[in-house]
């Protein structure tokens, strides 16, 4: 369980296009309780979609530094929700 979880939503251009612009605005959607203890944050091209499909696919978003591929904000608040011990 960790005290503060970061999350980082690729901003590349594929990543964006494909859903991480719907991603962007998770802080403002993030349980109260959870505000102080998560730091939503984009990054800049992950490099996850040049590794064809062995990584998956996009939007690529990172909790904790764990990759998550085909993010959508269901995926990331339940990789949120496993980093916070909940």
């Amino acid at each position: 369980m960790a005290d503060r979880i970061t999350v980082e939503i690729c901003m590349g251009t594929t990543c964006y296009v494909m859903g991480g612009a719907q991603l962007a605005g998770l802080a403002d959607r993030l349980p109260e309780e959870w505000k102080g203890r998560v730091a939503v944050k984009g990054m800049r091209c992950s490099g996850a979609c040049q590794q064809g499909d062995r990584l998956g696919r996009a939007p690529f978003v990172r909790v904790n530094g764990e990759l998550i591929a085909q993010a959508d904000e269901g995926k990331v608040l339940t990789a949120i929700r496993a980093a916070l011990g909940e």
